[in-house]
């Protein structure tokens, strides 16, 4: 599997089902990395990746994606409606609304609501943990790493680091 991020910033997580999925994994990778403004920076238009989406497990993302950012902005209808084009592609059995409890401030209410949305639609749910390190204790060397990637100090790039060691690797 793989995380994927879309044009509009939307991150998904696909999982491959079968050899087909495998197939249309690599399209997806490929076109994201050909089609990308930027060299580095990765994205796929919406349209290829529901072209391509047969034999793949869709997860609708951490709370950056369209769906929870949807959802905590009170855009239901908006919401309801990328689930329905994701459905669409993947089918309904293939798509897990994606809940991630942090302990950052709005979690439980984000995931309320996405529960919400996932029993609204007959669909599954899937708790995941948004993981970026393995350890709690790596927490300060992601952010160091994460400076560094975005070619600023500690300071300037709290925008873009974790909130705290909770997206960790978890028993």
């Amino acid at each position: 599997g793989a995380e994927v991020d879309l044009t509009d910033g939307t991150h998904l997580t696909l999982l491959v089902e079968t050899p087909r999925g495998y197939a249309n994994l690599c399209r997806i990778l490929t076109r994201a990395h050909l089609d990308a403004p930027e060299r580095g920076r990765p994205g796929v238009a919406e349209e290829v990746l529901l072209q391509h989406a047969e034999g793949l497990i869709c997860l609708t993302g951490c709370r950056r994606g369209r769906l929870a950012r949807q959802a905590g902005a009170g855009e239901e209808e908006e919401a309801l409606r990328w689930l329905g084009r994701l459905v669409e592609a993947f089918g309904s059995r293939s798509v897990f609304v994606e809940l991630q409890h942090n302990l950052v401030f709005g979690d439980t209410e984000r995931v309320r609501q996405l529960v919400q949305l996932a029993e609204h639609l007959g669909l599954r749910y899937a708790a995941t943990g948004n993981v970026h390190y393995h350890d709690p204790h790596r927490n300060r060397l992601h952010d160091v790493l994460v400076a560094i990637r975005h070619r600023t100090t500690l300071d300037q790039c709290h925008q873009q680091r974790r909130p705290n060691a909770m997206f960790a690797l978890r028993p």
